[in-house]
């Protein structure tokens, strides 16, 4: 995991947690702009961009991280007029379940 100023390297990272399964931790507070606002507690919130808040929300802890990157290429490909593989969605899906969990609004089991 990334301390400081330490460079996540995305790959790793997925081999090491592919099978955990991430549980969103918080509660969603609706928008301000752009950006969802999840709150762990009534002193302290987090600002998500639509991509980490639709991570955020999927995760229930009922799937691993490959489980859920799966779901999302297909959610995603049904959806869009590009079909996104999930070769192309395991390195940006992987660093926002790294940086939700580090700020404590994911816990991997």
């Amino acid at each position: 995991m990334s301390k400081g100023d330490e460079e996540v390297n995305a790959g790793e990272l997925y081999e090491e947690i592919k099978n955990k399964k991430p549980q969103r931790l918080g509660f969603s507070l609706g928008m301000e702009g752009e950006n969802y606002i999840i709150a762990l507690d009534e002193s302290k919130a987090y600002m998500l961009t639509a991509a980490a808040y639709y991570v955020w929300s999927l995760c229930d802890g009922s799937r691993t991280l490959k489980e859920l990157i799966k779901y999302m290429s297909e959610e995603l490909s049904e959806n869009t007029e590009t079909p996104m593989k999930e070769e192309e969605l395991i390195e940006p899906v992987t660093l926002i379940v790294n940086q939700l969990s580090e700020a404590g609004l994911l816990k991997l089991t």
